[in-house]
Order: structure tokens, then C-alpha cells, then sequence
């Protein structure tokens, strides 16, 4: 591999496509791999929009859930979206934090 290939292979890796899981009474959801810049982000605009409302839980989810291409669905500002990512069930809460954090550990599993 020569250095101008070596460049576009790390380059590459700096977009990590989401990964697919499927909730049972939802259907597939995608989850973002968090880089070191998005989980950055995602910390700044969760506190920017901090409130004592309840909704930490769907401000977390409105910031790791996307589409296929990696694009958030939800809007971290956005009350009633947060509100309503806030009141989903725990079952689907936990199916989706352990799909984030196995995309986003150091060793993750396909």
C-alpha cells in the first residue's frame, strides 16, 4: 500500500457506517459509531439544551440514533421528540444503548 492509499484507508475509517439492529415492536433501528469528534459534539449540544424536564435518556438516543447513512433522525432541541425518545420502553432503551455501546467499545462484535 503506498502512502497516498494508507491516507484514503485512514481517511475512510473517520465516517464508520451505523450499525442495524432490529427492536421487536419498532423494526430496524440504526445506531451511530461515535468517533472522538461526534461523541464531542453530541456532549456540546446535550448540555447546550440541558433542562430539568426528565429527558436526559431521549436527548442521549436523539443523539446515537440515525438512518442508514448515519444522519440523526431526532433533534437534541426539539422537546417533544426528546419527550417522546424519553418515554420509550426500558426493553427498547436497553436493546439500543447495548447495540451503541458494543458499535462504540474498543472490541466490538459483529
Amino acid at each position: 500500500m503506498n502512502r497516498d492509499q494508507l491516507i484514503a484507508s485512514i481517511l475512510k475509517a473517520s465516517s464508520p457506517k451505523p450499525i442495524r439492529l432490529e427492536v421487536d415492536s419498532i423494526g430496524p433501528v440504526f445506531v451511530r459509531v461515535m468517533t472522538a469528534y461526534d461523541a464531542e459534539m453530541s456532549r456540546k449540544v446535550i448540555d447546550a439544551n440541558k433542562k430539568e424536564d426528565g429527558c436526559e435518556m431521549g436527548r442521549y438516543l436523539a443523539t446515537i440514533i440515525c438512518d442508514e447513512k448515519g444522519e440523526a433522525l431526532f433533534d437534541v432541541a426539539d422537546h417533544d421528540a426528546v419527550l417522546r425518545l424519553s418515554k420509550l420502553p426500558t426493553r427498547v432503551n436497553t436493546a439500543i444503548l447495548q447495540a451503541a455501546n458494543q458499535a462504540n467499545s474498543a472490541d466490538p462484535k459483529p
